[in-house]
């Protein structure tokens, strides 16, 4: 049977941060019940704070959230909200030293149909792609 589970942020931080063994331990035997075609549906507010709690609690270097964000994209048995949107933020964030969740913002905003994304934030217009200062 094809399920679609969603999951909350505490269980996907628990792949970045194994500092809760009972709780790795149920992650692992939920991902080792699922079948091929079962997902964990991760949606974008999950992302969003699974980058903060390892930005401000853990204070994880931004290549370390990035390679989790990647990897996490990588896995068959996630299915993330606004792939393409997610992928890209990664990317831009490695590309131009930008932040994750402006990155993304940017990108959601573009892939529906928006030319630029209007901002107060100086460094962001300066270095997000389709970014523009609101001045």
């Amino acid at each position: 049977m094809n399920q679609r589970l969603g999951i909350d942020t505490n269980v996907l931080l628990r792949l970045a941060i194994p500092d809760d063994a009972e709780q790795v331990d149920a992650v692992t035997r939920l991902l080792d019940r699922l079948e091929p075609d079962d997902t964990l549906f991760v949606n974008l507010s999950v992302i969003l704070e699974v980058n903060w709690v390892l930005k401000r609690k853990y204070r994880y270097p931004k290549e370390r959230i990035l390679d989790f964000l990647q990897s996490v994209l990588e896995r068959r048995e996630f299915e993330i909200a606004a792939y393409e949107a997610v992928g890209n933020a990664v990317h831009f964030c490695r590309m131009f030293n930008v932040d994750f969740a402006d990155a993304l913002l940017s990108e959601l905003n573009r892939l529906d149909g928006c030319s630029r994304t209007m901002t107060f934030d100086k460094k962001a217009a300066a270095r997000v792609p389709g970014m523009e200062l609101l001045a």
